[in-house]
Parts: structure tokens; C-alpha cells; sequence
């Protein structure tokens, strides 16, 4: 018996025909196809295919146990037929490709409801689309009249390109494009998707715009705190419903990525107006919705949504576009709005801080970039100035005067923090030790980070710049905030107290803006109690502000604190600061930060005696 026979005999025993569908259909499983959304390539490839092979209909088309699913068509996708009245049904059981020349003399399709109905397709072509080795649907293309001009070179054309959406197939199910944790997509592949987008013009006529959206579904710690109390099953099943409420709102037909543990990507064309708003508005408000534990507990999720939009005619790479999604996403947590789009401004923001960043090392290392200022600190009994703030300032090469509160929010939110602050201990302390050795005795005072107290080598930094500048203790004064210092009392009171073995002082700084209350003020050792200019500047006009800077005088006093009043700029506030029994005051009145020199020069010259001198002729009542 020749082979063909035999091949014949076996394709058409019932047994085998059941065997292959199962593995048939097994594959089609594997290949997510059923329950994915559908890919803007398979619409880029029925176009071609179309174009090339002249008819005006060409679609996409996978089939299952029971229908045959439109993935992509030139009339309209995501709708299904019945299995039975399929054209592709037959296409899927040959490796060939099957050509239809004239439906109407073929007596498999003469009475099909779209032979004999709309849209009347008279003409049919169709490749299989293999996946894993099985015919899971086809590429095909179809006419409402007959064709006999259909031959070989027609025929390679629409088999090519079916091989390379099988192609494509194999590359969607790559480990790359799958999240192996919840069955979703990745950020390479809503990368490659967004590569395509930017190739393609918005539709014509219409007032859509596309839009790419970043949410996180949470924050890092309130998910670490959840894993904590209700274990990974309870993390796995918070970020499975909050997909599921995801897919739900972004729309049937849209692919939702994981770009990260707690942060997801998708697509949505919507048309111009308020419409955008309520879509987005209702997307995190599905988000924010308590979510049941299921042990007897509701979850709060605090999600939060970035959105960029994607223009026409888009210079920007695919890369760049999410970025900007990112952006955001951060600005909406930065911010506390539910969402926001994307802003320029804020991104060069962003771009400014990356270039800080990235520039800073290069500044530790050169002479002419960093550099201190020092405020005096008045002594309103003595009239003296026993006391210096050190400032840090940054002369940019490029960008000029840089804050210092831009640079150390920059720089504290990374490793740079510690060799910043080792290089403002190194210059203070050495300009202190050269005041000293000149018959200047002063203290400078200098501001360390929560980072910087949360190190557990600080008093061994500090401790090893006083030695080599060989500076006593006592001429070093460190600030912290107040909620730097109870972040983790049990862990700061002992670095303190070591501190002040060694001779340094220390001062709560800006006190009165951070969360401290009697029982950290009764713990905590330090020396002084910098009251926040907030307070010392609305002391004129605002009757609670006198009220409230009063008591905290007082108390301050009664616990053994110093009090320094920071922001004195003039003579009535140095009054009240002063008649209050406040015993040291800093600010403009006495003069602005001063370089080395020219704060040598103002003590000299007694620049803190001139100043209260003023203020002493300038009070009525002397």
C-alpha cells in the first residue's frame, strides 16, 4: 500500500482524530490565546494580508471545542461563530493551505448561513496558525466573489505569513512575555506592544486618545506588614483580586502587565473629555474597595494611578513613554491624589534630582563645588557668639546654586547620604579646629539625617574626625530632628549617650514640627531645643503662635533644656524670645551665614554686641 494511503487510513480512524483534537485543544490551553487579549500584530497582519493577496476581508482566527474565536479581523474582533459553521474548521485539519475558489460549487459550504447570507463570501483561502506543533486556527482571507486567480505564489504569501504569526505565538508564550506567578504579562512585553502602537496613526476621524497607565496597588511595607500578619497566601490572593479588578475595569480585550511586585501597566483608548476622568476615576475607586480577607478581616488597598498619553507623530522611544507613565504614578504618591498624568515639569524635577545624584560624587571630591556658611548663634545674655551653625551649599558647575534642601532630599534617599555627611563633619570640624588653634573658641553645630543616626558606626565617624583634627568634643554640637530621634528610641538613646561620653553635644532641631511628646522629651538627652522658625516668625501677629512658643519655653526649661530660637529677623520677636528667657537666637537680625573669613571678621568687630545694642536703643521703654 503507497504511504499516502496509509497516512490517509490513519488521519481518518475515529480513534486517532480523537487523540489529535485532545492534543489539539491541550495546546490551544498552553497558548493562553482564548483568554489574552487581543494583539495589535495579528490586526498588522490581516491588513497585509489583505493588501496583498487583494480581498477585502482577512481575519485572525483560532478554534476551540466549540467556536471559532475572531483574535483579529478587517470587520471587527472578540466575536465568535459556531465550531459547525466554521470555514476554518476545515482549514485546521490539513498543514496545507486551503484555497475555495467558489463556495457556491462546493458542497461543504453551499448552504453555510455566510455563504447563503451576509456577507456572502463566495471566496475562501486560509493557512493554519501552528502553535507547539498543533493547528490551533488560521490566517485566512476571503472574498464575495469567486476567485480563480488564487495559485501558488498566493498561496506561499499566506502561508509565510501565517508562519510567522506562528512565530509570534511561540515568542507570546517565551518566559519574557508570561509573569510565571499570576499567568499575566510582563513589562518586555507590553514594551513590544508599545513599540508596535507608536506605529500605528490614531483612528481617522474620531476625538480617541490612547492612554498608557501605570498603577501600584500598594505600597512595599503596608505588603510586608500583610505578609507579616496573614502570611504569602493572603499577599497572593490580595494581588490576584486586585488583577482581577483591574481587568475588569480596563475592559475585555486589553492585556494587563506586571511591571513589577506591586505595580501593573495596561492600554486604554477612550474618547476626549470628562469620560477619561470617570473611567479613571472608577478604575483606582475598584481599587480602593475593602478587600476581603477571608479570616475575618477587610483590607484597605491604597492604590495609586499614573497616566501618560499617547501622541501622535511620538519622538519618544517605548522606553521613554513608560518611564513617563512611571513618573506619574510617583507623582500621584508624591502627591496623595488618587491619580495623575503625567507633567513635564514634574518629570524635569525628577531629571534635575537623577543629575544631583549621578554628579554628587564628582563634588565631594572637588575643591570648588562644596562648601560651608556658618549663622552665628547669640548668646542673649553674654551678647556673645559662642556658637556656629554649619550650612552646606553646592555651587553647581553647570546649574548653579544648588539648595541645600534640594540636595540633601536628593541625596538621603540614598547611599550618598553617609560620604555627604562625612564630608560636612571633615569641613566643620576642621574649620573648628582652625578657629581654635587661632584663639577662636567656638562650637559648630552640625545637622545629621535619620540615616545618618540610624548608622550604628556614627559615633565611631564622629568619634575619628574629632581625633584627627584634633578637636575636643565639646566643640561639636549634632542636630537631629525630632523624629529623627524617636524613630527608634530603644536604638538612638544609646548612640546619644555615647556622644556625650565623647563631649558632643546634641539639640532637637526645628522642634515643634515633628511628633515628640513629654515622654520622649523626659528620655531624651540632649542639650538644647531649637525652636522651629515657623513659630518665632508668626510671633507678631499671631496670638496662639506667642501662646503656644511660650509654653514650649517653659517646658523646655523645666525639663533642663537651653532653648535656641532659630529665624530671629527682628527686634520685636528677639523681644518676646528674650523676655521669655530664651537664652540663645539665631537669625537674620544678627546677621546672614557667613563664610570663615567674614565670620571672623563679624566677631571680631562684635557683631552680636552691635546687634542687641540696637535692638536694646530701639526698645521704647529704655
Amino acid at each position: 500500500m503507497p504511504t499516502s494511503r496509509k497516512r490517509e487510513d490513519h488521519m481518518t480512524n475515529p480513534r486517532h482524530q480523537i487523540d489529535h483534537e485532545t492534543e489539539r485543544l491541550a495546546a490551544l490551553r498552553r497558548s493562553t490565546l482564548l483568554h489574552e487579549a487581543d494583539d495589535p500584530i495579528f490586526d498588522q497582519v490581516s491588513e497585509l494580508a489583505t493588501r496583498l493577496l487583494d480581498s477585502p476581508i482577512g481575519c485572525v482566527t483560532v478554534v476551540d471545542a466549540q467556536y471559532q474565536w475572531f483574535k483579529a479581523s478587517t470587520r471587527g474582533s472578540g466575536f465568535r461563530i459556531e465550531r459547525e459553521q466554521s470555514f476554518c474548521t476545515h482549514t485546521i485539519a490539513s498543514d496545507d493551505v486551503l484555497v475555495v475558489p467558489d463556495m457556491h460549487c462546493d458542497a461543504r459550504f453551499t448552504d453555510n448561513p455566510f455563504v447563503t447570507g451576509e456577507p456572502f463570501v463566495r471566496f475562501y483561502a486560509g493557512a493554519p496558525l501552528v502553535f507547539d506543533g498543533k493547528n490551533l486556527g488560521s490566517l485566512c482571507v476571503l472574498d464575495t466573489k469567486p476567485r480563480s486567480d488564487f495559485g501558488e505564489t498566493e498561496k506561499a504569501v499566506l502561508k509565510e505569513l501565517a508562519d510567522f504569526l506562528g512565530n509570534w505565538l511561540e515568542a507570546l508564550n517565551n518566559p519574557a512575555y508570561r509573569d510565571p506567578s499570576t499567568g499575566i504579562c510582563t513589562r518586555q512585553r507590553m514594551l513590544t506592544v508599545l513599540k508596535h502602537e507608536l506605529t500605528q496613526p490614531p483612528a481617522p476621524n474620531t476625538m480617541q486618545v490612547r492612554l498608557i497607565g501605570i498603577v501600584d496597588i500598594t505600597v512595599p511595607k503596608q505588603m510586608h506588614e500583610l505578609t507579616q500578619v496573614m502570611g504569602h497566601d493572603q499577599t497572593e490572593r490580595f494581588i490576584v483580586e486586585c488583577i482581577d479588578r483591574l481587568s475588569d475595569k480596563i475592559g475585555a480585550g486589553r492585556e494587563l502587565y506586571r511591571l513589577g511586585l506591586y505595580r501593573f501597566g495596561f492600554f486604554m483608548t477612550e474618547q476626549v473629555g470628562i469620560g477619561i476622568q470617570r473611567k479613571l476615576d472608577a478604575l483606582v475607586h475598584s481599587l480602593h474597595e475593602p478587600f476581603d480577607s477571608r479570616v475575618g478581616l477587610l483590607l484597605q488597598p491604597s492604590a495609586k494611578l499614573g497616566v501618560t498619553i499617547l501622541r501622535e507623530h511620538d519622538n519618544d522611544s517605548a522606553e521613554e513613554i513608560l518611564r513617563q507613565a512611571s513618573v506619574a504614578a510617583d507623582d500621584a504618591w508624591e502627591h496623595s491624589r488618587r491619580w495623575t498624568f503625567y507633567k513635564q515639569q514634574s518629570d524635569a524635577s525628577r531629571q534635575r534630582k537623577l543629575q544631583l545624584l549621578t554628579e554628587l560624587p564628582a563634588a565631594l571630591t572637588s575643591n570648588d563645588q562644596l562648601y560651608l556658611l556658618f549663622q552665628p548663634q547669640v548668646d542673649l545674655a553674654t551678647h556673645t557668639c559662642g556658637s556656629v551653625e554649619a550650612l552646606l551649599r553646592w555651587q553647581h558647575p553647570t546649574l548653579g546654586f544648588v539648595s541645600p534642601i534640594e540636595l540633601i532630599d536628593a541625596a538621603e534617599r540614598t547611599a550618598l547620604i553617609q560620604p555627604l555627611t562625612n564630608w560636612v563633619l571633615d569641613a566643620a570640624i576642621a574649620q573648628c579646629a582652625t578657629w581654635r588653634k587661632a584663639g577662636l573658641n567656638l562650637r559648630v553645630a552640625v545637622n545629621l539625617s535619620a540615616y545618618d543616626l540610624a548608622d550604628d558606626n556614627i559615633v565611631g565617624r564622629v568619634s575619628q574626625r574629632l581625633r584627627t583634627h584634633d578637636l575636643p568634643g565639646e566643640n561639636l554640637e549634632l542636630e537631629f530632628t525630632e523624629s529623627t530621634l524617636i524613630r527608634d528610641l530603644d536604638a538612638t538613646l544609646p548612640k546619644l549617650r555615647q556622644l556625650h561620653m565623647l563631649g558632643v553635644s546634641t539639640a532637637i532641631d526645628d522642634f515643634g514640627t515633628g511628633y515628640c511628646n513629654l515622654s520622649y522629651l523626659q528620655k531624651l538627652s540632649a542639650s538644647k531645643i531649637k525652636i522651629d522658625r515657623r513659630f518665632v516668625q508668626n510671633l507678631e501677629r499671631d496670638p496662639r503662635s506667642q501662646t503656644l512658643t511660650r509654653a514650649i519655653v517653659n517646658l523646655a526649661h523645666d525639663l533642663g533644656y537651653e532653648l535656641v530660637a532659630e529665624g530671629i529677623e527682628n527686634e520685636n520677636t528677639l523681644a518676646l524670645m528674650s523676655n521669655w528667657g530664651c537664652e540663645q537666637a539665631q537669625g537674620y537680625l544678627f546677621s546672614r551665614p557667613l563664610t570663615p573669613e567674614h565670620l571672623t571678621t563679624w566677631i571680631k568687630n562684635g557683631g552680636a554686641s552691635q546687634a542687641l545694642a540696637r535692638h536694646v536703643a530701639d526698645r521704647p521703654d529704655v
